[in-house]
């Protein structure tokens, strides 16, 4: 497992945004929740689960999921944990609003439980954003396509795990995706600079290849 070093230093920046969503206390688990106007009346019942950095509901996250709602749909826990919280927002969302199919999205450390999570058929897709702490253990058992949207600090993901066979040979190889940008780790979460013009527009680009990575796989099993 590796760890941007940036990961440590760069300090969240100061967020004059108000999210759009809510936080709703499921199981003792406070969640923010972000439903689209046209969720009621959509034909299908999808839900993306984000799973946000370090620095936990910063305002900037919540920003990326209200962008990624309105687009799409009109201290650290140990891993096994999240993943039991995880469940009981997905049965949340099945009882509450009769979600069908569910994405997942990890920025950072949540991109370390993004893959782990991705061997849960319950995810027809999961999106590591400028992810840490991979393991290609993780990836051997992943039962839908990866999204990998690493920074310039990360990695090479590229052919650490987009192209290595354990991926690229399961039967959704040809659905992993792969794009690396040219700022700093976090530059999508709690780190990035949203009055500067490039980073924003690489932002809106990370979701629009959300939205499109979703819109291909969700309701898609392997």
């Amino acid at each position: 497992m590796s760890i941007a070093s940036s990961c440590r230093t760069i300090p969240p920046v100061v967020s004059s945004y108000s999210p759009k969503g809510v936080i709703k206390n499921v199981s003792n688990l406070d969640i923010y929740t972000v439903v689209p106007d046209s969720f009621a009346k959509a034909q299908t019942k999808n839900a993306i689960i984000i799973c946000y950095d370090v620095y936990g509901f910063h305002e900037n996250v919540k920003q990326f999921c209200d962008i990624l709602g309105s687009k799409w749909l009109g201290e650290n826990a140990p891993p096994e944990e999240v993943q039991q919280l995880t469940t009981q927002v997905v049965e949340h969302l099945r009882k509450e609003h009769g979600v069908q199919n569910f994405g997942y999205v990890g920025f950072c450390w949540g991109g370390m439980i993004a893959s782990k999570m991705s061997k849960d058929p319950t995810f027809d897709g999961c999106v590591l954003i400028h992810p840490a702490m991979l393991s290609i253990e993780d990836f051997k058992e992943s039962k839908c396509p990866i999204a990998f949207l690493p920074s310039k600090d990360e990695p090479d993901l590229e052919n650490l795990y987009f192209k290595n066979p354990i991926l690229t040979s399961k039967p959704f190889g040809s659905k992993l995706v792969h794009r690396r940008f040219d700022l700093h780790h976090g530059f999508a979460g709690a780190r990035g600079d949203f009055t500067n013009e490039n980073n924003v527009k690489s932002v809106n680009e990370v979701v629009d290849i959300t939205v499109k990575f979703f819109n291909e796989n969700l309701g898609v099993k392997y």
